[in-house]
């Protein structure tokens, strides 16, 4: 299940987003396709006691369906938001080293302000790209050699005079925005396991399954309430996906915090 999975999730960040959508959605229907058909074959006449059985399964077997769906979502939607505090934290280090970088002597000042205005260019250029990792992308390559310039001045300037309190602070701030760009991309980086992927969707396959099931053991198809079911359930598991990969779906990283302190920057 994880290696079927890997492709279909590596497709969500160079597809559009709505592929994965339309690939479950489908592959719902079909799995509610058989069970109704499976189910309204020619069979011998079921007791109450087989009803009550099939009922009582059904209702347990849909629940922990639900429960395993809504701790996937709020997982997937913590992380997401975790992510988008790591932007506003980054972009208060980066306001922050750039404010500090006034009690600077004036002909470093602007060198060491234009390194910053470049730095955050880059930040901003990386946060918005919309590949799959952000380990090699060419902002974030160009964003980190501007911080280890910006970091090598700020601590010479440190080591020429240790009781400066203006030079400790900056410092302090440009080495802690390499610090949240190093949580950044590791969080970006970190997604749900392929086979925690495959339990959610065969989830929605077992529901979309048994709802056939249904349908079949009275021989009334609803095909509007089948339809809704399976939009349902394969939008729920698109969007745990695309929470997990904001880079590469519709919900994305909002790099605004960043974007408001690059147009501070005088």
């Amino acid at each position: 299940m994880g290696r079927t999975l890997t492709p279909m999730i590596d497709l969500l960040a160079s597809e559009p987003a709505l592929f994965f959508l339309v690939v479950v959605l489908v592959l719902s229907l079909l799995a509610l396709w058989g069970g109704y058909a499976y189910a309204a074959r020619p069979r011998e006449t079921a007791t109450d006691r087989d009803e009550n059985a099939f009922g009582l399964g059904q209702t347990a077997i849909f629940g922990l369906i639900v429960l395993i769906l809504a701790f996937s979502f709020s997982f997937a939607a913590e992380r997401f938001e975790a992510r988008r505090a790591l932007v506003v934290q980054e972009a208060d280090a980066v306001g922050s080293a750039y404010a500090h970088m006034d009690f600077l002597p004036v002909a470093r000042r602007a060198v060491e302000r234009k390194l910053m205005h470049a730095y955050a260019a880059a930040r901003v250029g990386a946060l918005s790209e919309t590949t799959y990792a952000w380990d090699d992308g060419p902002n974030t390559k160009r964003a980190r050699a501007i911080h280890e310039r910006l970091w090598e001045m700020a601590s010479a300037d440190v080591r020429s005079d240790p009781h400066n309190v203006a030079y400790l602070s900056l410092a302090e701030t440009v080495d802690k925005m390499g610090d949240i760009t190093d949580f950044q991309t590791a969080a970006i980086n970190n997604h749900v396991p392929a086979p925690i992927l495959g339990i959610v969707v065969l989830c929605t396959f077992v529901g979309a399954g048994l709802l056939g099931l249904t349908f079949g053991r009275v021989r009334s198809p609803n095909r509007a309430l089948s339809l809704i079911f399976c939009v349902i359930f394969a939008a729920t598991v698109f969007t745990i996906v695309d929470l997990d990969h904001p880079k590469g779906g519709l919900l994305k990283i909002d790099v605004a915090p960043m974007q408001n302190v690059l147009d501070d920057m005088k």
